[in-house]
């Protein structure tokens, strides 16, 4: 950014960010390397930018002398700021006891005055008002002290220790510089450098050292990162929320908004600009903080102050102070302010709003004229040339994918949802453009992080095309084989429309396919992927080779895999059902290639459904597998259905354990629900296994016999309502049958009251109609 310094001095409303990028491939170009992206942020009274707007104001030259965040020594921190976090792995780091000296000073001194955390003591030994003569000059020499004594000898290790030496570079040839003879006549101008207190001793001793050694200092030279490499910086938008060390900033300091009232108002009036913020902020929340509230805040935050001897109100005074007042009850977390990081889950609603105001809402805008890279040009003309241009009207508009405009606007709109471009939001419309109505439902927004996304998915690539699809070939390098996560990436490249990396989808996931352990899992990617070979037609997909291809390995694998299943008492699992389900409507719907290996499914579904060895619900399943997929086969004989159906009531009676006739049930109706419910032999077989479980049985298979009757929907519940009480000669309402019924609990002593009802009945000779 030194030869862009221009920018940061364009009219921007504070805060704003240098986003910096980083994409490198291998040699070859085809696996990601390395990635990284990191933000540099600047509020008002951030030290850098102070000295980047008054020293350009007073004529100084201005430069930045760190490494670039792009530099490996950042290679895992996405804000350059980040304090280290030495540990005892850490070579160049003097640790003792897992602790670095420098944290072991600051538990001391925590423990010295009293305080929580680092931020509190810095608050406490830094932050308060000075005032009177050479207070300035103590406040320096107690930061000069600190640092000393916070770093002591400890290197900087591998992160700080080359940072270090190039700021020594800069500031020696700074001095050399500043010292140089104009047109015969000797120069003198100060050097100041703005840096960390922790780097700031040895930076100079370094400086020196390079100094008294005589020889010219030449200004650093950076080298780029390798060649081929995607990188570049610039300036974002960005929030308090982000820069707040509660919402998870690792080097942001705590509560900006607080510390901006201090920068404009000074330490003895921040306080109670503050307390009208939170005031504020917790009547907008139908919070009754009254003028008596008031009033017992602010004298408990000055109580506090002179307890600690503050002579302004600090940032914990007058947090303690709102917590003292305005919490009436128990705490099931500690007061946020008391640890640094992120605010805990279960911390008092009040305080959460307490220490989002101090955190403040303020949000940066660019100035016009800022440089923004390629592709924040290309996305506007993109949302221009078809009419999808947020405005400062909200608006929903309804696609057809079946016009060719409708298609294009559905991929921009889906391209931008790939990059996490906030303001465009898909209410409805397809999963897999499978739907018999292909609309799409988007609400469009005008939003400021919109334009902070588009400038951070840079990093992705100049055009809205090339971004997206090099963020899909990323979910491609990380989808680590997973079967689920290949299919959804297809499934995202169907909308999103980039043909160029599906051929490469195809090739991963008909590896995956080959090496799935999980039924489940190949019954789920059938389910998507068969979707797309019959209906992607609108979106290029509909029969496409490769996608059979993969089809035909799926089938395959499914039935290796159901082959293989095992477990006569295990119970059902779903993704077993799904696997089966999958394998059914590939013999029925799926490219002619698999259908042409029906009998094969139909061989493979048999010998499953009489399997002893086999799972309950894995039994049922290829029963209803060969049931619904003989009804949907037009060369099915009657004879032959007639078969199904016999199998169908031989298997209930092999399957009537208590055990396992709900799983088996459960298979069977996830399956062929509308076939089962159809075949009266079938219901008649069902009812009377039922009948014949006893009360213990029957409480043992309660549980999955409800599972496997949640398979029909209420209207198809009463119809089998109505045929189980016209087989026991009823003609009660069958919504009798339908009422919630209760729990468990309740079923089981209902059922333990009967039989003690019925055994004191038969010591005295009374039996009913019930009793056999």
């Amino acid at each position: 950014m030194n030869e862009r310094i221009a920018e940061l001095l364009l009219p921007h409303r504070l805060p704003v960010a240098i986003f910096t990028y980083l994409r490198e491939a291998d040699a070859a170009g085809e696996v990601l390397a390395r990635r990284h992206a990191s933000w540099t942020p600047f509020c008002a009274y951030s030290p850098e930018w102070i000295a980047v707007t008054e020293g350009h104001r007073h004529g100084a030259q201005v430069r930045f002398c760190d490494l670039p965040a792009w530099d490996p020594v950042f290679s895992d921190q996405k804000n350059r700021y980040a304090d280290p976090q030495p540990t005892e792995t850490d070579p160049n780091a003097r640790v003792v006891t897992g602790r670095s000296l420098g944290a072991r000073y600051v538990d001391a001194l925590c423990k010295r005055y009293g305080v929580d955390d680092m931020d509190t003591l810095w608050d406490h030994l830094f932050e308060g008002p000075s005032s009177g003569e050479g207070a300035l000059d103590d406040l320096e020499q107690r930061l000069q002290r600190y640092f000393e004594l916070y770093r002591d000898e400890e290197p900087g290790g591998p992160r700080d220790a080359p940072r270090e030496a190039l700021m020594a570079r800069y500031c020696a040839w700074a001095m050399q510089d500043a010292a140089r003879e104009v047109q015969g006549a000797p120069t003198s101008h100060d050097v100041l450098l703005i840096c960390g207190g922790f780097h700031a001793p040895f930076v100079a001793r370094r400086a020196n050292a390079l100094l008294e050694g005589g020889e010219p200092v030449a200004l650093p030279e950076l080298a780029p990162p390798r060649e081929g490499a995607r990188f570049g910086s610039y300036l974002v938008p960005y929030g308090y929320r982000r820069l707040d060390a509660f919402a998870g900033y690792d080097a942001g300091m705590p509560s900006p908004q607080f510390y901006e009232l201090v920068h404009e108002h000074g330490p003895e009036h921040a306080a109670e600009a503050l307390l009208s913020l939170v005031v504020t902020r917790l009547r907008g929340k139908k919070q009754p903080i009254s003028t008596a509230d008031l009033i017992a805040v602010r004298t408990g935050a000055l109580a506090l102050a002179a307890l600690r001897g503050h002579p302004a109100l600090l940032r914990t005074d007058v947090l303690d102070g709102l917590a003292s007042a305005l919490v009436k009850d128990g705490l099931e977390q500690p007061l946020p302010w008391s640890k640094r990081g992120r605010i805990r889950a279960g911390t008092h609603p009040l305080l959460v709003e307490v220490v989002a105001a101090l955190s403040g809402d303020r949000e940066g805008k660019l100035a016009e004229g800022t440089p923004q890279p390629p592709l924040v040009a290309d996305v506007t003309g993109e949302l221009s040339r078809l009419e999808l241009e947020p405005s400062d009207k909200p608006r929903t508009i309804t696609l057809s994918l079946r016009e060719p405009r409708g298609r294009a606007q559905s991929r921009v709109l889906h391209r931008l949802a790939v990059l996490e471009v906030p303001g465009f939001e898909r209410r409805s419309g397809p999963i897999w453009a499978t739907d018999v109505e292909l609309d799409e439902t988007w609400f469009l927004f005008r939003t400021d992080a919109s334009l902070s996304a588009l400038i951070e998915a840079s990093i992705w690539g100049a055009t809205l095309e090339s971004a997206a699809l090099a963020r899909i070939e990323d979910a491609l390098l990380h989808a680590e084989g997973r079967l689920s996560r290949l299919t959804a990436i297809l499934g995202s490249l169907i909308f999103v429309g980039i043909e160029s990396v599906a051929l490469e989808v195809m090739d991963r996931l008909k590896a995956a396919m080959a090496a799935e352990p999980a039924l489940g899992e190949v019954g789920t990617a059938i389910r998507g992927l068969l979707d797309v070979y019959l209906h992607g037609e609108l979106l290029g997909a509909q029969g496409a080779p490769v996608l059979e291809q993969v089809l035909d390995g799926a089938f395959d694998r499914g039935l290796w895999l159901l082959e293989a299943r095992s477990g006569p008492d295990a119970p059902l699992e779903e993704g077993d059902v799904l696997g089966i389900s999958g394998l059914r409507d590939l013999v029925v719907r799926g490219p002619a290639s698999v259908r042409a290996q029906h009998e094969r499914a139909r061989g493979v579904f048999t010998r499953r459904t009489t399997d002893a060895h086999a799972p309950p619900a894995v039994r049922g399943g290829c029963l209803g597998g060969l049931w619904s997929s003989g009804r949907s086969n037009e060369s099915e004989t009657e004879d032959e259905t007639q078969d199904v159906e016999t199998l169908a009531v031989t298997a209930i009676k092999s399957a009537s354990l208590p055990t396992r006739l709900g799983d088996f049930l459960g298979g069977l109706f996830y399956l062929a629900r509308t076939e089962a419910l159809e075949a009266d032999g079938l219901m008649a077989a069902i009812d009377g296994a039922l009948s014949e479980l006893g009360d213990q049985e029957f409480m043992i298979s309660v549980a999955s016999l409800r599972l496997a009757f949640s398979f029909f929907p209420p209207r198809e519940r009463r119809i089998l309502a109505r045929k189980v009480l016209v087989r026991r000669g009823s003609s009660i309402d069958p919504s009798v049958l339908l009422r919630p019924g209760a729990g468990a609990t309740e079923i089981a002593a209902g059922l333990a009251l009967d039989r003690a009802a019925t055994e004191l009945a038969r010591r005295f000779g009374l039996k009913d109609g019930l009793d056999g």
